[in-house]
C-alpha cells in the first residue's frame, strides 16, 4: 500500500474496485488513499460481499466456502464490502464524510450474454490456475477433486443459457 512515490494531496480522485478483499490491512490502504488525496477530494471504493454470492442452477456454495476460506488464511475479508464504513472511519475519515451504498451485480442472459459467459469461464480456470486455487490446496481447504469439480460447476455453469448470478457490493465515497 505504498504510495510514498506520490505526495500528500497528489489527486483529486482516487478509486479503488474490488481491491481491499484482497488486502490483510485494508485500513492502511485506505489511509495512504486518503493521503494522497487533497482535502475536499473523494475516495471511492467498492468490494464484494462473497457472502451474498449466489446462482442458479448451482448456487456455488462449495466454490463460496473454498474461496472464502482461502482469503482469510491470506488474512484477507471476503466479505469487505459490508466493512467500508468501518474501515473507512479507522483510517480517519470522519463519519459525516463517508456515504455508504449498495448495488447489485447481475449476470444472467437477460443482462449480458458474453459478460455471464466470461465470468463463469473466468472462474473455471482462476479455480484451477490462479493464486486461489493453489492456495485452497497449499491450504488444505479443498482436494483436487473438490476444486476439479468446482472448476466444472463454473464451467457448466456458463454453458447453461438460463443461468443466473448475482451479488452485493458496498461502497463508500468519502470526502477527505
Amino acid at each position: 500500500y505504498d504510495l510514498s512515490s506520490f505526495a500528500d494531496d497528489s489527486f483529486d480522485v482516487a478509486y479503488a474496485n474490488q481491491v481491499l478483499q484482497h488486502l490483510s490491512d485494508p485500513v492502511a490502504a485506505l489511509a495512504e488513499l486518503r493521503r494522497v488525496v487533497r482535502p475536499g477530494g473523494l475516495v471511492a471504493v467498492r468490494d464484494a460481499d462473497y457472502s451474498s454470492m449466489t446462482g442458479w442452477p448451482n448456487e456455488m456454495a462449495e466454490w463460496r466456502r473454498i474461496y472464502r476460506q482461502t482469503c482469510r488464511k491470506n488474512n484477507a475479508e471476503p466479505d469487505a464490502g459490508r466493512y467500508l464504513v468501518q474501515w473507512a472511519r479507522a483510517a480517519g475519515f470522519a463519519s459525516d464524510a463517508i456515504e455508504f451504498s449498495a448495488s447489485l451485480k447481475v449476470y444472467s442472459r437477460a443482462e449480458d450474454e458474453q459478460a455471464r459467459r466470461r465470468w463463469g469461464e473466468d472462474w473455471a480456470e482462476r479455480t484451477l490456475r490462479s493464486s486461489f486455487g493453489k492456495q485452497a490446496l497449499q491450504y488444505g481447504v479443498a482436494s483436487a477433486d473438490e476444486m476439479q469439480a468446482v472448476a466444472e460447476a463454473w464451467q457448466d455453469w456458463a454453458e447453461t443459457p438460463e443461468s443466473f448470478f448475482h451479488y452485493v457490493n458496498g461502497e463508500v465515497i468519502a470526502t477527505v
